[in-house]
C-alpha cells in the first residue's frame, strides 16, 4: 500500500488534521489554529479554505478602534 492510499486511514494526516479543524466554528478558533488551517490546506492544494483563513486571520490582525 501506498503512502497516498493511507491518507484517509491515518488519524495524524494533513487531511485529517485540517478536517479536524474545519469540523470547528472557524471564527471561534484561536489564530494558531487558522495558521495551522492555512499551512494545511496549502500543502493539500485547497486554494479557497487558504484563502478563507487568510481573511479571518486579517480580520483578526487589524486593531480594533
Amino acid at each position: 500500500m501506498s503512502g497516498l492510499d493511507n491518507q484517509d486511514s491515518n488519524p495524524n494526516s494533513e487531511k485529517n488534521q485540517l478536517k479536524a479543524l474545519l469540523d470547528q466554528p472557524i471564527e471561534d478558533l484561536p489564530l494558531i489554529s487558522l495558521y495551522r488551517i492555512r499551512y494545511l490546506a496549502t500543502e493539500l492544494s485547497m486554494e479557497g479554505v487558504v484563502a478563507h483563513a487568510q481573511q479571518i486571520i486579517d480580520k483578526r490582525q487589524q486593531p480594533k478602534s
